[in-house]
């Protein structure tokens, strides 16, 4: 418009219209400049509408696709591998052997095994051989024992037989039978001690025999032992399922001294997949078990998988200081589209609200740069319609109940008109172009759109998300009321 005033103007002064015509029009192109630029000092807003709609409030965070169930195959002995049945992405069923081990070694420690425990058993015929031994020495001596206490029985009969003849026998034979008596006596003492001492041989060989039937058990724990690692050098899957990996080749050596070395880990079945979720220990107070979780995974871009929670761990991560609790999320993987190790891009909603009156979060944030005089116009704007309400409240004080005083609208009042509202404040741009504040209840958010409970506000109502400089530039957003009150708040201004 100013540019065409202009060429206007121009064409006149060459065309030398007379100078009084040409004053005339140059100030005429000079007010419409000006009067032009005051129209566009006042800015251009940026609007919006209040409309309907759903609003959903998402917990986002990232986790890791792992199988239900993952085996680590070890080794439980030390040795060179041999043989290798399975690699990457084999499928293997349980049983199945996967890795050898060199048995060499093992094999030299059953025969060594083996060789003592025939030495055990040798051993025991030996005690038993001499256990029998000194129960036939037993016998002896019980015999010899019986011979002599016949001798001794004898040999007394005999001295009472010559004291009952002394008048007849000479004195020299009764001395002679007493003697005698007394060797019997003597040798069946003798015999005595020998059934003694062969009772105590035979105890002992006893024991011997005892002691070489544990070594003869001992022989054989070691044998099972020495074939029980022999055994462990043939490696087989413990489960139906696919090698992830392999940690090892053939001729490597493993080590199982301190802990069992990892050859192969075998997911169980990766039709069913579990994802890892970290939740951050804000949101963990809002994921319970059973609510649906939606992720995206680098490898299917545009392609969202579905889940659910089937469990939220208590065991609490925490590193630089940020906290988080894991979520384990269940997964269907028919097509095996998913596989373990992948980064998870996970959404949890946990709240949503249906058909309500939503506002861009860039309204409740607008505050605009009004002039002094457009901030007095809707003060006493403002001061007018508090009026009316006061009337209109005054009228009906008689006709609500005492808990329904103070209550319009969905708003939430104070009795007296000087208080402040409580709620929110937005700007609606109106059908003559200007703004004006209107006061809201909010709810739900989902971080772009805020739920609207209630205000003077309905849908299809334009609102103001920002305001432009006459340069283009977008006005900055200031932090407090044009009129200045507090944030939030609006009304007539301070007398």
């Amino acid at each position: 418009m100013v540019d065409k005033l202009k060429k206007i103007a121009h064409f006149l002064n060459r065309r030398r219209v007379p100078i009084v015509i040409s004053i005339v029009l140059t100030g005429a192109v000079i007010v419409v400049a000006a009067f032009w630029n005051k129209g566009s000092a006042s800015g251009e807003y940026i609007t919006g509408k209040i409309e309907r709609g759903t609003i959903e409030v998402t917990v986002s965070a990232t986790g890791t696709v792992q199988a239900v169930t993952t085996v680590q195959v070890g080794s439980q002995v030390s040795g060179t591998v041999a043989w290798l049945g399975a690699d990457f992405n084999s499928r293997v069923t349980k049983g199945q052997i996967v890795a050898k081990l060199d048995p060499a070694i093992f094999q030299t420690q059953v025969q060594n095994q083996e060789a003592n425990l025939l030495n055990a058993n040798a051993a025991v015929q030996a005690t038993m051989t001499e256990l029998n031994n000194q129960k036939a020495n037993m016998l002896a001596a019980k015999a010899n024992q019986e011979v002599t206490r016949v001798q001794r029985d004898d040999a007394i009969a005999l001295v009472k037989r010559y004291e009952e003849l002394i008048n007849v026998l000479s004195g020299r034979d009764l001395e002679a039978a007493r003697a005698q008596a007394s060797a019997a006596a003597a040798r069946y003492e003798q015999a005595t001690a020998q059934i003694g001492q062969a009772q105590a041989a035979m105890e002992i060989a006893q024991a011997r025999l005892q002691q070489s039937k544990a070594a003869v058990e001992q022989a054989k724990a070691q044998l099972n032992l020495s074939k029980v690692n022999l055994e462990h050098t043939i490696i087989a899957s413990p489960i139906d399922g696919v090698v992830v990996s392999r940690n090892v080749d053939v001729g490597q050596t493993v080590a199982a001294s301190l802990q069992a070395p990892t050859l192969f880990t075998i997911a169980n079945d990766l039709t069913s997949m579990q994802v890892l979720a970290s939740i951050d220990e804000a949101d963990v107070g809002q994921i319970r078990t059973s609510q649906k979780a939606n992720f995206t995974v680098d490898a299917h871009q545009g392609q969202t998988f579905s889940g659910e929670i089937s469990q939220i761990r208590l065991n609490a991560q925490t590193l630089q200081n940020v906290v988080t609790y894991t979520a384990v999320i269940a997964v269907a993987n028919p097509e095996q589209k998913l596989l373990p190790g992948m980064t998870a891009n996970i959404t949890i909603p946990v709240a949503q609200r249906d058909n309500v009156l939503m506002v861009p979060n860039a309204a409740l944030r607008f505050k605009p740069n009004l002039s002094e005089k457009e901030q007095q116009e809707l003060r006493d704007k403002m001061e007018a319609r508090r009026q009316q309400r006061e009337q209109e409240r005054g009228q009906q004080q008689g006709q609500q109940q005492p808990g329904q005083q103070g209550q319009r609208g969905g708003r939430d009042q104070s009795d007296s008109g000087g208080q402040r509202r409580q709620g929110q404040m937005i700007w609606v741009l109106t059908g003559d172009k200007k703004i004006e504040p209107r006061f809201v209840r909010t709810g739900l958010t989902n971080g772009r759109s805020t739920e609207i409970m209630g205000g003077d506000v309905q849908e299809g109502d334009v609102i103001v998300t920002g305001q432009n400089e006459p340069n283009g530039a977008s006005a900055p957003q200031t932090t407090g009321s044009p009129f200045g009150q507090r944030p939030g708040g609006f009304g007539p201004g301070r007398r």
